[in-house]
């Protein structure tokens, strides 16, 4: 009996407090009820930001496996060509040479897409940008043959230009295996390119980290001091991973197989290019002397 009531008794207490409860609406708080969405400005502290979306674009061109047009000659055409066009341009200081090699560049130039010649006109403003940075203290100091010393910085600038446009790393990589470079060289290079993109994307995944992190808040300019800090520790673990690797593996400084020349009708255009340069420059050079 005692059990009975006071179960009756708890239901009754029950009962009284739901009511109570109902009588009672809770209410949100205003901020609560506000529906307005504001953005976070971000004027101050753009230092990941920027830096985030310039390492996106250089891991996106260090994985680039094709190019951004694809050329029909061999590679190896190609880089005899930038070499041997850039030497001629240094080399000469006439100016119908110096014209007929423009005519010749803005003849690659053309067969070009449109979105191609547009990257190449950016890429070279920024190059020609950074030359005179770098340049402009000798020539005023100098002051002779500025015009013609410019000239030759923008030919052999867009001429650089153009070659990066149609030829992707893997494919300069197998233009040197097909000239018989030294294997150390080809193979510091290819490690070197590809440890720099190893680099720049835990670059990239930190930046990402520190944004997130940071998300409205201005980020401080000595937080680049600690980036280069994990930048170098990581660096000299992975360097140290690969030697060991590299160990391990019995490594001997021994190629196990060398590209062979290729040749096709587009090669014999490029060197009859080539050698139409050169002919240009003794013939300009034997005129004027």
């Amino acid at each position: 009996v005692y059990h009975k009531w006071l179960f009756i008794f708890s239901n009754l207490i029950l009962q009284m407090t739901s009511k109570k409860n109902k009588a009672v609406p809770t209410k949100l708080p205003v901020w609560l009820m506000n529906s307005e969405r504001h953005q976070v400005q971000l004027t101050k502290g753009r230092l990941v930001q920027d830096n985030l979306t310039r390492f996106a674009t250089l891991v996106a061109f260090l994985t680039r496996i094709t190019p951004v047009y694809k050329a029909k000659n061999s590679p190896w055409v190609r880089i005899i060509e930038l070499i041997g066009l850039t030497i001629l341009i240094v080399l000469s200081s006439q100016v119908v040479f110096l014209w007929l090699i423009l005519i010749l560049l803005l003849t690659h130039l053309i067969i070009l897409p449109g979105s191609v010649i547009i990257t190449i006109t950016k890429k070279l403003v920024k190059l020609m940008a950074v030359s005179l940075l770098v340049l402009l203290p000798s020539l005023l100091l100098q002051a002779n043959n500025i015009s013609l010393f410019l000239t030759r910085v923008a030919l052999i600038m867009l001429n650089i230009s153009i070659f990066l446009s149609i030829t992707s790393w893997p494919q300069f990589i197998q233009g040197l295996e097909q000239l018989h470079l030294p294997s150390v060289i080809i193979l510091t290079l290819d490690i070197t390119m590809k440890y720099v993109y190893t680099l720049g994307v835990y670059i990239q995944e930190l930046l990402s980290s520190i944004k997130l992190r940071t998300f409205g808040q201005h980020v401080n300019r000595r937080v680049l001091g600690v980036i280069i800090g994990q930048v170098y520790l990581s660096a000299k673990k992975r360097m140290g991973d690969l030697y060991q690797a590299m160990l391990l593996r019995g490594y001997n400084n021994s190629s196990i197989a060398r590209r062979k020349l290729s040749w096709n009708k587009y090669d014999l255009i490029s060197m009859g290019e080539l050698l139409f340069a050169v002919a240009a420059y003794f013939v300009t050079r034997g005129v004027v002397a």
